[in-house]
């Protein structure tokens, strides 16, 4: 193993296919190893939080219904917390009485500037009579201060009592509106978290379930240039000239990668297993999900619409659509903006 390099194309002796080679007996079909979760291993994961309601189920699509059910309640809960506090507290203070209470202060604090004004203009009267003495006048003014001031001092006195218990009672609704606020934008947070932690689950099912799925196309791929291999070893060894030198055919792959036919160098000539012409007198049918799985592995690998569709001539699917009706289509998901370009994307694998 020491004269191979990491990550080379080499046989491998166990599996007897033409594979990767990673060190220390490891060999893939492609990619570099990693220590992804098998979709297996992922949704055994997903059925260990069954206890929770079953809230994630066991397979994709309830993760998405999950997806959706919890953004729609996110939505309706962001909805409901905006301006949440001033309706509640207003409903609140209404509940209680307190305006009424608050009439009953100002009315009280109208009274006492009232009270006070007639004191002070009688005091003023008794002052500028001239027929007062001096001693009548201190008398006079003192008698009506007295008694003015026992009134507006029990008037005070009922106005602050009232005002205790408004903003007792004020101090309340105000607790209880912001602790009922908070909770709700802990259930906000709550959710945004799950809704979150359920976009990460939706992206590792994809990633996964994408990544096998490549790996059981590349696997027949290689089958199709074993078989390829193989009808080289039984007649493919061509002489010229009676030399001993042996020319070996060499593989003819589409834009998928896929093997169509090989060239031979002993004539210079290359041969389809299907010749362009009859390509073009037969319409190809295949389903329209398997195109469009084809489509999104040409996304990945770079193709545009334009080579997807030079691809695809004469493609049909099963539903009688063209392949170029369908590339559009795909293109359309693939750039679609905005929150419904994203859930669009995210419940189509590959794409």
């Amino acid at each position: 193993m020491a004269d191979k390099q990491y990550g080379g194309w080499y046989d491998n002796p166990a599996s007897g296919k033409n594979q990767r080679w990673w060190g220390e007996g490891v060999w893939t079909m492609g990619e570099e190893p990693t220590n992804q979760q098998s979709v297996t291993a992922l949704t055994t994961g997903l059925g260990s939080l069954s206890s929770m309601g079953n809230l994630f189920g066991y397979d994709l699509p309830t993760l998405q219904t999950n997806f959706k059910d919890t953004y729609g309640k996110l939505q309706g809960a962001e909805s409901e917390l905006q301006g949440y506090q001033t309706r509640r507290y207003e409903e609140e203070y209404s509940k209680s009485g307190l305006d009424k209470v608050k009439g009953e202060i100002d009315a009280l604090d109208t009274n006492i500037a009232t009270e006070k004004n007639l004191r002070d203009e009688s005091v003023s009267k008794v002052r500028k009579n001239p027929g007062y003495s001096a001693a009548t006048i201190t008398g006079e003014t003192g008698e009506i201060q007295r008694l003015a001031n026992a009134k507006i001092n029990n008037l005070i006195d009922e106005r602050n009592t009232k005002a205790g218990t408004y903003n007792a009672k004020l101090g309340e609704i105000t607790n209880k509106v912001g602790m009922e606020t908070k909770d709700k934008e802990a259930t906000v947070n709550s959710m945004r978290y799950n809704l979150q932690f359920l976009g990460g689950l939706l992206d590792t099912y994809q990633k996964i379930r994408t990544s096998e799925l490549s790996a059981q196309k590349e696997e027949q791929r290689w089958e199709k240039e074993f078989e390829l291999k193989l009808y080289e070893a039984q007649t493919g060894r061509m002489k010229t000239g009676g030399a001993a030198r042996t020319y070996g055919k060499e593989a003819v792959k589409d834009a998928w990668g896929n093997t169509i036919g090989y060239f031979d160098p002993a004539t210079g000539q290359t041969t389809y297993y299907q010749t362009p012409q009859s390509q073009q007198q037969q319409q190809t049918t295949i389903s329209e999900g398997q195109l469009r799985s084809n489509i999104r592995s040409g996304w990945k690998q770079g193709y545009t619409p334009d080579q997807m569709k030079q691809s695809l001539q004469g493609v049909m699917t099963d539903k009688g659509q063209s392949a170029t009706t369908i590339v559009d289509d795909e293109w359309k998901i693939k750039t679609a903006p905005g929150i419904g370009g994203f859930l669009g994307r995210l419940f189509r694998l590959g794409v």
